[in-house]
């Protein structure tokens, strides 16, 4: 499978730069074909999607990694389980072309039923002095059409007062056709 030959390629590429621990080979995929990207030899933003498709805790491995115990792991030890998608929530106002929204977060109301990583709580600022990320939402569904959907409805619950957020642009985004 598609999915199959890029995993045998970014396998190929860590072996032939002699890569030795966790790391992110990012790819295009347009129809049958992909082109690759670029390597990440850290963690990325988006790690909690492939920890909710594999099962791993990525900051932990990391951590093993760094403590010399090496990986513990090889690729055929992985197992892809459904699909997950992840939101940035963000204190930006879509309408103003995403300019920041700052102040005080007198009410930050998230959903439950999702992995929510967030660094911010109700009586926080949002200052224009660092970035403007309220949390990262992440669903894990059988498909990624279920997923889509959970994520649109979980955007569309968030509630954030006075700062404007990006909440209905995303339910807007996972909700168009060609998403």
């Amino acid at each position: 499978t598609l999915l199959d030959d890029i995993a045998r390629d970014a396998v190929r590429l860590g072996e032939t730069l002699d890569y030795r621990g966790l790391g992110t080979v990012e790819f295009l995929v347009a129809g049958g074909e992909y082109f690759f990207l670029e390597v990440n030899p850290r963690i990325q933003v988006e790690h909690p999607v492939t920890e909710a498709i594999t099962g791993l805790d990525l900051v932990a491995l990391h951590l093993r990694i760094a403590e010399g115990a090496g990986l513990g792991l090889v690729q055929d030890d992985l197992t892809i389980n459904g699909h997950a998608v992840e939101a940035r929530l963000y204190a930006e106002d879509p309408a103003m072309q995403f300019a920041p929204s700052t102040g005080t977060l007198s009410t930050l109301s998230l959903p439950s039923g999702l992995r929510i990583d967030s660094g911010v709580e109700e009586g926080d600022a949002v200052t224009p002095y660092y970035d403007p990320m309220i949390a990262k939402l992440i669903v894990h569904e059988d498909t990624r059409e279920e997923a889509a959907e959970a994520l649109a409805e979980a955007c569309g619950a968030v509630e954030v007062w006075p700062v404007r957020t990006n909440a209905g642009f995303l339910v807007r985004c996972l909700e168009h056709p060609r998403f």
